[in-house]
């Protein structure tokens, strides 16, 4: 069995990976909302999972613990979404919007009312148009991450929240 997940592959070939997709037309391996759980995979099934633009589409976050579920203990998730200060955030597609502290939640050791599956954050940043970049503000805005958020997201547009999470599990 294929231990790479890529999920929402929008009929992209991924020949190394077990592919889902909601859309029949896409040719994924298997066809499946991801907003009905359980998903269709056995506990810790996968070592790598990409959730590539596809949480954003989704009705709530109660993916995160089906991605605890099915990813293997030193697994590692790849998640990217739009930044909700993106030229692409909100489309009437998108349900849900991320700043960089929206998965803190599920982050082991950060201060948080949600009692949920916990993650270990590998590396979390945001990324900017490359005209931004030429400015190194990309480096001052990830190294700064709530003053950003809190007084320059909506002067310098970010593009995405690109986030690597891996399980925090006992067994």
């Amino acid at each position: 069995m294929k231990e790479k997940l890529v999920l929402g592959s929008a009929g992209k070939m991924h020949p190394d990976a077990v592919t889902v997709d909601i859309e029949a037309l896409n040719n994924p391996d298997i066809v499946h909302d991801l907003n009905v759980c359980p998903w269709p995979f056995k506990d810790n099934a996968f070592s790598n999972i990409i959730a590539h633009h596809v949480l954003e589409h989704l009705n709530d976050l109660s993916c995160m613990k089906e991605l605890h579920r099915i990813c293997k203990k030193e697994g590692v998730i790849y998640i990217e979404v739009p930044h909700h200060t993106s030229w692409c955030a909100n489309t009437p597609f998108h349900k849900l919007h991320f700043n960089y502290f929206a998965f803190n939640g599920y982050i082991k050791g950060e201060t948080t009312w949600l009692k949920s599956v916990k993650f270990k954050c590998i590396k979390k940043e945001i990324s900017f148009h490359k005209y931004y970049r030429m400015f190194f503000l990309h480096k001052l805005f990830n190294r700064y991450p709530k003053a950003y958020e809190r007084f320059f997201c909506y002067l310098f547009p970010a593009e995405f929240l690109k986030v690597w999470l891996t399980p925090v599990k006992d067994v």
